[in-house]
């Protein structure tokens, strides 16, 4: 029997462009599965967007993947970001394991979002991945499918946002601290988030 081979399309990059970003561990494992692993990550992050000229929008990172929303500069092709991130974060997660040439990414995936809306689609489901995974609870806030939409359910309380803004290795404290709480309920009121965006983690 011939081995299964997942498909997978090849990356389209193009210059001074909006992307949305997801990769995962090798495995699914959970190798990024505390506090200090996950800054690790974003600390590398950190530098490789600002040594690439790379705006970053949006970010979260989770024990076993993460999601970008940024703009590439005219510089350096976005695969160059992702190599280098994955590949310095690699050998310093090794480190810490003590795990030398274990491979630790596996894939990325990428999208352009072509409208505003797409955007903040995006933006959005970045931001509830810690209420979907369940790295934070909240007590009147959770994710339900409302007319092919993913919405939170008491998405204007001040529980969700705590709890949200409450998890270091997102942007959501960003934007709360420097947009406030109407900011963050209006992305959600007027950018629902597709359905079919539910699935999309690796």
């Amino acid at each position: 029997m011939a081995e299964r081979r997942e498909f997978h399309p090849p990356h389209v990059y193009e210059e001074n462009a909006c992307y949305f970003i997801t990769a995962s561990i090798a495995g699914r494992r959970r190798l990024l599965d505390t506090g200090p692993k996950r800054a690790l990550l974003l600390d590398v992050l950190t530098n490789a967007v600002r040594d690439y000229d790379v705006t970053l929008y949006a970010w979260v990172v989770l024990a076993n993947h993460y999601h970008l929303l940024l703009l590439t500069g005219d510089t350096i092709p976005i695969w160059k970001l992702i190599k280098r991130l994955h590949g310095k974060s690699a050998i310093q997660l090794n480190e810490l394991d003590a795990a030398p040439g274990r491979q630790v990414w596996y894939q990325y995936w990428d999208r352009c979002p072509r409208s505003e809306r797409a955007f903040w689609c995006f933006f959005n489901y970045i931001h509830i991945n810690p209420l979907k995974h369940g790295y934070v609870q909240s007590t009147d806030g959770t994710l339900l499918v409302e007319n092919r939409q993913l919405k939170i359910a008491g998405g204007r309380s001040p529980d969700v946002h705590e709890a949200l803004a409450g998890y270091p290795h997102s942007s959501y404290h960003y934007y709360m601290h420097e947009y406030g709480e109407a900011f963050m309920t209006g992305a959600w009121t007027h950018h629902p988030i597709p359905e079919h965006l539910a699935d999309d983690d690796p």
